[in-house]
Parts: structure tokens; C-alpha cells; sequence
């Protein structure tokens, strides 16, 4: 069974995905967890880079980053958030945006993924120059430094990104133009309960430099 959510406005109300749940439903009381370190806060965030991109000359490249900026305004936009609400970077050939503290895995994670494989699918039909994306989504403790963010969540975000696995699910597959890793965290509070549907992912093991963990992969468009 495969998600299908419309993208295109604001979705801060209840959303049908996966397994027939609705997603943004009271859910319970979160479990106490151990006091957040001061400067820290818990997020959703979320990356995405580009594939090929250093392949490309000096002109499509820069196209690349354009159409790249305002997809992820739009798939922004269609998680009911404003640009200003979010914190975000940009590095060249990827982007990462972390979402506003208190945001709702359960609603967000369901969203953000249709909507930016329908996007991204809309903008490809659009251009000679077929954009494909890596991506990566977790929670965690986000913390702003002298030099950008700080925390294990940007530290892991990358690390998943720019993983064996994940180039591979993508390099090995012509037909796959996002494939995405979630954390073993965001599988038990969106895949294991049914906001997305579990057999669209597959369990995985990623270790290199100094991390170690389970995540939990998807390729879109999903296969027939």
C-alpha cells in the first residue's frame, strides 16, 4: 500500500497516510526524557544534495540550486510553516532545514516525504536536466554554534547522507529519483505505528567514520 497525499496547501489539519491512520490526531503524553542540555533543543530536520552535481558546468549548476531552493520552499509551505519559521543552511549542492521545536513527527514526516517526491517528480517533467536527490531525516538536539549548528542530529543528518548506502540505493536504480534514510528514531514514531506505510522502507545498516546505526531506507517512485 503506498501513501498518497496532496501537496500544494497548507495541511496543519488532520492528514489520511498509510494504513488508513490520520495523521495529527491527539496523540499521548510523551514519555519524560532526560533534561535537554541548555542551548539545545529537540528538532525534526531534515537533508537533501544533489546528485551528480559536480558533473555538471558552472551554468546548470546554478539552475540546479534555484529549482532546488524552491522546491523545498514549497514542500515547506505544503507542511503548513513559513520560510521564517525554519532554520536552515545551504552548501552547495545541498540543503538543510530543520523545522520549528514542538513540530509533530508523526503529521510532518508523512507530508514532507510525499510531498517532495511529487514535487521533485513535477519539476523534472518541467526540465532537460533531471535533478535526483539524496535525503535524510532524523530528530534529535540542535544547537547553534560560532559556526553554524551543533549537535549530534546535523552531525548523523550528513553522515546518513552521504552514505555508501544511500548513494548506492540511488546510483543503482535509473528509475529512483529521491531515496531517502530515516532514523531508527523516526521509524518508531512514524513507520513503526502506520503514518507511513513500513513496506515502502527497508531496514538498513549504516557504518561509517564514527557512526554506527539502523535506518531505514525508501526509493521514490515507489516500484509498480
Amino acid at each position: 500500500m503506498h501513501n498518497e497525499i496532496k501537496v500544494g496547501g497548507n495541511v496543519g489539519g488532520n492528514v489520511v497516510a498509510g494504513q488508513h491512520n490520520v495523521v495529527g490526531q491527539p496523540s499521548a503524553p510523551p514519555p519524560e526524557h532526560a533534561p535537554v542540555p541548555e542551548g539545545f533543543t529537540p528538532r525534526i530536520g531534515f537533508v537533501v544534495d544533489m546528485v551528480g552535481f559536480g558533473r555538471r558546468g558552472a551554468h546548470d549548476r546554478d539552475d540546479l540550486q534555484h529549482r532546488l531552493d524552491h522546491l523545498v520552499g514549497l514542500v515547506v509551505a505544503d507542511l503548513g510553516f513559513r520560510q521564517r519559521d525554519m532554520e536552515s543552511a545551504v552548501a552547495g549542492d545541498s540543503k538543510v532545514v530543520f523545522l520549528p521545536v514542538g513540530a509533530d513527527s508523526s503529521r510532518i514526516v508523512p507530508v514532507l516525504v510525499s510531498a517532495l517526491s511529487e514535487r521533485l517528480a513535477r519539476d523534472n517533467t518541467r526540465y532537460r536536466d533531471r535533478m535526483r536527490l539524496r535525503m535524510a531525516i532524523g530528530t534529535g538536539l540542535l544547537g547553534n554554534g560560532p559556526l553554524g549548528f551543533t549537535g549530534d542530529l546535523i552531525v548523523d543528518l550528513h553522515r546518513l547522507v552521504d552514505s555508501d548506502v544511500l548513494r548506492a540505493a540511488i546510483a543503482e536504480d535509473e528509475a529512483v529519483d529521491l531515496a531517502i534514510l530515516l532514523t531508527h528514531t523516526l521509524h518508531d514514531e512514524v513507520l513503526r505505528p502506520g503514518f507511513l506505510d513500513k513496506t515502502d522502507f527497508t531496514r538498513v545498516e549504516i557504518t561509517m567514520k564514527e557512526y554506527t546505526g539502523t535506518a531505514w531506507l525508501g526509493r521514490y517512485p515507489l516500484s509498480a
